[in-house]
């Protein structure tokens, strides 16, 4: 009976003890079948044990070692050999180089390079393949295309790795322009190097490449190959192509967990969750395996939609699967709870966090900021920071600001943006445009505008100068707001939905109607940006707040198919601010058609049922508060609103002091009084800071706002 053609076999038939009676093929064998199997420590230990080690037993050694994952090991092998005076063949300089790409050294791979040139391998392909794979990984695009130029006859594998390496280092056009180049000398690609080119495509966000690159793909006939078509579909899922994203997964033959994947992240990036789902189910009918990226991608839905329900049958299920050992599917558990209102069942899973990454930190400070909770996150950051091995990085420091700003201490702000510079931390665009949110939040345009100075051109993008725009809203500055507008435009900086949105809201609040229709104007006429029903809403404020209720309803009317609950709320609004009966009944009947009985609805409602005199039906609408979370609070208060010569309480005005207005801050809630039956009813104004109140009066004592001892050395706190 022969053992001869299983190597394995061949050695459990020889004990240790013989192992010296081992042909020298033979022991080489069972060194690389054990390998190949990931034994390493085996291999190992029948290394030691070989009386005789020759070359081709090192470089087995150490090529298993690198591709194994072991490169510490490997290099260290290497280093052995070397000072036995050994001359390393091809095998043995693949194998450190995969070593030094792994463990990303450059200093090695240019060391390993020099023997290259030391013994006269540096034309053999393979040898110059691993070198051209090492500097890319090792990040010196450089190094890659001076050996890839000192190739006198380049193969299609030495090409494909230098693509690789272009596109790995992000060199994206380059790498474009060298498959071109390839393609006109009549090198034919294959899949390795179509996967690479689409990579590059899509990075580009070319749309007219990408579909060139797909054109290409079915030409040579590859369309077949599932990871290109893998590749295809994450590339259009990259320019959020939807509709070409959609066409290319219907049209593959077969389809893996990746391929499914891919589709639903898209969907869920876009926010397209009911979507998303239903692939899921359609996912599972076909009996495809889920794997924990679907997993978070469907938790990820269920945060969109707010459905804690289906959230926590997405939990059982990933149970079931044994995913929840995965960190990914943890943080995103976070995230849903969170979202869903569920911040105990969001603290229990991140409690029960084994190893808390950065990101798990990140997505428990960010939930409890949304829920209206910033000292209970910014208490967290700080048990964070405490932690032994917890090293603070964007993610956090971006969750921290988060909650900062909703607390709108600048004392707080300023000492986010010192342990920003002293972590390096600040040379991120985000954390610079949080830091100016933050700082415009708290009431200091100075200190933010400088951050946004010091980005320059090159870090500024449109996110950065809505951050500005939105700061010069908030802080009532609604001139200085159209002027930095008219900047940005002059600077070549093409305006968004959300600049338009902050525009139209600061000359709304300053009731600057004639700028705001200028805006709209050239929104129409210069912008691509698509007309949304939040801008309709903002134009429909500015009308309506500034009295023109009649050229409101016309514009509400004429676009009445996008007319949705904002464009009603901001006439109900502006009805009930200047009691008109008759247009603010049809405002309440048009939201009551398109708009459930959601809080700030039922609020506005029942304050203009009050308005007419109905307080039965006011005050049925304030009964179904208390189902949905709200209450009234427990003392007495104090409304302040904006100065306004067009106000009807606005004759005998009391300004608030500025000591007083210092430590105001958050969430202002608001009484409203009917003079005949003593009836109250409670509403809630958010995001009124200091700075915007130190500006404010009150109007009349019909009106007040919750004043209590805020946290120790600091003065007063509006709830």
């Amino acid at each position: 009976m022969s053992f001869s053609k299983n190597p394995l076999q061949l050695h459990r038939v020889k004990p240790l003890c013989a192992f010296s009676s081992f042909k020298p093929y033979e022991s080489t064998k069972i060194l690389s079948s054990h390998f190949k199997l990931g034994n390493v420590a085996s291999a190992q230990h029948l290394f030691d044990e070989m009386p005789e080690k020759g070359l081709v037993s090192w470089s087995i050694m150490i090529h298993g070692y690198a591709r194994n994952g072991h490169h510490a090991k490997s290099v260290e092998l290497f280093s052995d050999m070397r000072g036995l005076g050994l001359v390393p063949n091809t095998f043995t300089m693949v194998g450190v180089l995969v070593s030094a790409a792994g463990l990303g050294n450059l200093s090695l791979a240019r060391c390993v390079h020099g023997l290259v040139l030391k013994y006269g391998q540096e034309q053999d392909p393979i040898v110059g393949t691993a070198l051209l794979n090492s500097y890319a990984r090792c990040g010196s695009a450089f190094d890659s295309c001076r050996v890839f130029e000192g190739i006198k006859n380049p193969t299609l594998i030495s090409s494909n790795a230098f693509i690789t390496g272009l596109v790995h280092n992000g060199l994206l056009e380059d790498a474009v322009l060298l498959f071109n180049r390839f393609r006109r000398i009549g090198m034919l690609p294959g899949p390795v190097t179509m996967l690479s080119l689409i990579k590059a495509c899509g990075g580009l966000g070319s749309q007219r490449l990408c579909e060139a690159a797909h054109g290409l793909i079915e030409k040579i006939g590859l369309s077949f190959n599932l990871p290109v078509e893998n590749s295809v579909l994450d590339m259009y899922s990259s320019l959020l192509d939807v509709n070409s994203a959609t066409k290319m997964f219907f049209m593959m033959r077969s389809r893996d967990t990746i391929s499914w994947s891919i589709m639903m992240s898209l969907l869920v990036h876009l926010e397209r969750a009911s979507d998303a789902l239903s692939l899921f189910h359609e996912m599972r009918n076909k009996k495809v395996a889920s794997d924990a990226l679907v997993i978070v991608n469907l938790i990820s839905s269920c945060a969109i939609l707010g459905d804690a329900i289906r959230g926590r049958q997405i939990h059982a299920h990933a149970i079931v699967k044994g995913h929840t050992a995965e960190v990914p599917v943890l943080n995103s558990l976070i995230t849903m709870y969170s979202k869903c209102g569920d911040l105990g069942s969001s603290r229990t899973v991140f409690d029960r966090l084994e190893e808390k990454t950065s990101v798990s930190w990140a997505a428990i400070i960010s939930g409890y900021e949304e829920q209206g909770c910033p000292n209970e996150a910014l208490n967290l950051f700080t048990n964070a920071r405490q932690e032994k091995n917890f090293t603070l990085d964007s993610v956090v420091l971006l969750a921290a600001l988060g909650a900062s700003s909703e607390v709108a201490s600048l004392e707080l702000c300023m000492q986010l943006h010192c342990l920003a510079l002293r972590t390096a931390l600040s040379m991120h665009r985000l954390v610079k445009n949080s830091l100016i949110s933050a700082y415009s939040k708290s009431g200091n345009m100075e200190l933010a505008f400088g951050v946004f100075n010091e980005m320059g051109s090159f870090l500024c993008d449109i996110v950065s100068w809505n951050a500005v725009l939105n700061g010069y809203a908030i802080n009532s500055c609604s001139e200085k707001a159209i002027s930095f507008y008219n900047e940005m435009r002059e600077a070549g900086i093409n305006p968004d939905g959300a600049t338009y949105t902050i525009v139209f809201s600061a000359c709304s609040r300053a009731g600057l109607v004639d700028e705001g229709l200028i805006i709209f104007n050239q929104m129409m006429e210069e912008s691509r940006v698509e007309l949304r029903q939040e801008h309709y809403g903002c134009l429909v404020d500015l009308l309506a707040r500034a009295g023109n209720l009649a050229d409101a309803v016309g514009l509400a009317n004429k676009f009445l198919d996008k007319a949705g609950p904002s464009v009603w709320k901001a006439l109900l609004r502006g009805c009930t601010l200047h009691q008109n009966v008759e247009l603010g009944e049809l405002a309440a009947r048009r939201l009551s058609e398109t708009q459930e009985k959601e809080p700030d609805f039922t609020v506005m409602l029942s304050n203009f049922y009050a308005l007419l005199g109905r307080f039965e039906d006011a005050e049925v609408l304030r009964s179904t508060l208390g189902k949905k979370g709200l209450r009234d609070p427990a003392s007495p208060f104090h409304v302040f609103f904006p100065i306004s010569s067009q106000h009807s309480a606005a004759s005998t005005p009391v300004v608030i002091s500025t000591a007083l207005a210092i430590d105001i801050a958050a969430v202002v809630w608001v009484r409203s009084i009917d003079q005949t039956s003593g009836q109250s009813y409670v509403s809630c104004r958010g995001g009124i800071c200091w700075h915007e109140i130190s500006r404010f009066q009150v109007l009349s004592e019909e009106y007040t706002i919750l004043v209590e001892a805020s946290v120790p050395n600091s003065s007063l706190q509006v709830l």
